[in-house]
């Protein structure tokens, strides 16, 4: 039976990545994005990969529209991984003026990821699956101008700490990644060298080996950082 997971954030970056290497392993990709268009791009790179996939535009900061997602991934006939890639980034001091921007945050962030997780959990555990959710150095850091930022990175890796050991027994793996510089649109090109950033291939790769191990066994962080500096 084919292997089915749901991708947020799947029209870019990590996400689409995730998708084409899973997809080259056969499995039914149920890609998540805001964008159409670059959603239909991620479903022909999933089908030329050789696997199938559906989409679902909707905005992580929409709950109902979150419920919505989690209701069509979990009408199909099984959901065997949850990979959360999906994120808002602010940026800033601490300020009364940032209050819009924060609990905007907030939701895309952490709600989100709570919520989603809660909504697909029963279907995860009938097929003793796997959530994966990428994070980041902001979740143990604390950064200058990013005190929101790291307080949700903290705040969802709690989580999903946590989760792990509500699941184990069950058979569900939780697999929190950390990753560097990847060669994503997100990252900047100043001062750095693409060709030394770690590759989608790279982090996909790794991120597909920890949703396929068998049950007896969880990776519950990936920390990846490119090799050499990619700073120029």
């Amino acid at each position: 039976m084919v292997k089915t997971a749901l991708i947020t954030g799947a029209s870019s970056g990590i996400g689409r990545g995730v998708a084409i290497q899973l997809a080259s392993k056969g499995w039914h990709i149920l890609a998540h994005g805001r964008r159409e268009d670059a959603l239909r791009e991620t479903l022909e790179l999933v089908q030329a990969a050789g696997g199938t996939g559906e989409w679902f535009a909707a905005e992580m900061g929409d709950m109902s529209a979150v419920a919505a997602l989690a209701d069509w991934a979990m009408k199909r006939e099984r959901l065997d991984a949850l990979v959360h890639c999906a994120a808002k980034f602010t940026y800033g001091p601490v300020s009364t003026d940032r209050f819009a921007d924060w609990d905007s945050s907030i939701d895309q962030v952490l709600r989100a990821t709570i919520r989603l997780t809660a909504h697909t959990l029963p279907t995860i555990r009938q097929t003793e699956g796997a959530f994966v959710y990428i994070c980041g150095p902001t979740s143990w850091l604390g950064w200058k101008n990013h005190a929101i930022h790291c307080a949700l990175r903290h705040a969802q890796a709690g989580f999903a700490k946590a989760l792990f050991e509500d699941v184990r027994e069950d058979g569900v793996r939780v697999t929190l990644v950390h990753p560097g510089f990847v060669n994503t649109p997100a990252v900047s090109d100043d001062n750095k060298d693409r060709s030394r950033m770690i590759q989608l291939e790279d982090i996909s790769s790794m991120i597909s080996a920890a949703i396929e191990l068998p049950t007896t066994s969880c990776v519950t962080e990936l920390t990846l950082r490119p090799q050499r500096s990619p700073y120029i």
